[in-house]
């Protein structure tokens, strides 16, 4: 800005240097409001005159190695991984924000009551009690069975699921691996005979070790990482021993949250869907960037994944899956009576 110069011999009376000192700090409010209301403009409206994007934190259990930083995977997670998400997103009002890591399915769900989650991504057991005991929590998506779990027992140990009669059993309440592990055990009439132990994996492994318990159902992937250091035998496979008893996994979100976001369950399938193409195109590239990603071994994440993704957000596998799980969790008495699943579900 060029100043105007003065004559050193003028004199200005106090009275106008006063009111020029006044009309001077006016334009200076008047463009500091006008510079102040521009930026607030900006943040709140994208270049191009767009609406605000609503940002989308996601939550699900986290059981990567020790010093990774938690990380969304599954079809959802490689589509942000990999940039496809976030356009897919915004063309429907969202974007991504971050990814919360819980040890378990059920405090997931306590998240999306908070608020302080928007999607939760768990198994299909916690999600089905959570509906089962009076949740509000809607499904936006049912994926395709395809998580394998694998029952392992201590070295030394017992050579079959029936030799478990009388032994300690561990689990982790609540979980897929809870309602896998019981339902195996009654297949082979031994439910009623063991003793149950409520155990997050990162227990368990120890427990397991020292021999505290005697078996317990984990994830695919978690087994082959406890077997590359540890002689422990895998007494069953739900994908060769109960195929019907393989889990799902389900995207659950708020009421209050889906009320206000009515392009919230397209928005979800979509970066699914694309994500599950992605993964399809070049199953080594999203092997290797989970194995970045949680620090599991490739050729364990290849032994574990099933590669199986459904064509629809509420997969019929996936849904019937869901029905199993609620006569399951009727029948333990942790559900007190079965629901409609089709009103649960997004369609």
């Amino acid at each position: 800005m060029s100043r105007t110069s003065h004559p050193t011999s003028h004199r200005t009376s106090p009275l106008r240097r006063l009111g020029v000192a006044f009309a001077v700090a006016g334009l200076v409010a008047s463009l500091a409001a006008c510079s102040s209301s521009s930026d607030a403009s900006e943040a709140a409206t994208p270049a191009g005159g767009a609406a605000a994007l609503t940002p989308l934190v996601a939550g699900g259990p986290w059981s990567g190695s020790a010093g990774k930083e938690p990380v969304l995977t599954g079809a959802f997670g490689y589509a942000v991984a990999t940039g496809i998400a976030e356009p897919i997103l915004a063309d429907h009002g969202f974007t991504y924000d971050k990814f919360v890591g819980f040890n378990n399915g059920p405090p997931v769900v306590k998240a999306l009551q908070t608020g302080d989650i928007q999607l939760g991504f768990i198994g299909d057991t916690p999600a089905t009690q959570a509906k089962g005991s009076g949740i509000d929590v809607p499904a936006l998506v049912v994926a395709k069975p395809s998580s394998d779990i694998w029952f392992l027992t201590k070295t030394g140990g017992v050579k079959t699921i029936e030799e478990l009669a009388g032994k300690k059993i561990g689990l982790q309440f609540g979980s897929n691996f809870d309602k896998y592990g019981r339902a195996v055990l009654a297949r082979h009439g031994v439910a009623d005979s063991v003793e149950y132990i409520n155990l997050l994996f990162a227990d368990a492994l120890p427990a397991l070790q020292r021999g505290d318990i005697d078996a317990v159902p984990v994830p695919a992937t978690t087994a082959g990482i406890w077997r590359a250091i540890n002689d422990f035998p895998v007494l069953s496979k739900a994908s060769v021993d109960d195929p019907d008893l393989l889990a799902t996994s389900v995207v659950l979100t708020s009421r209050a949250t889906l009320d206000a976001n009515s392009e919230l369950a397209a928005a979800v399938w979509a970066v699914t869907e694309a994500g599950s193409a992605k993964i399809l195109e070049d199953t080594d590239a999203y092997a290797q960037w989970l194995s970045d990603a949680t620090g599991s071994p490739v050729d364990i994440i290849n032994d574990a994944e099933l590669w199986a993704y459904g064509t629809q957000a509420i997969d019929p596998d996936g849904l019937a899956t869901i029905g199993s799980t609620l006569d399951f969790l009727v029948e333990q008495g942790t559900v007190p009576e079965a629901f409609d699943i089709n009103s649960w579900v997004v369609q």
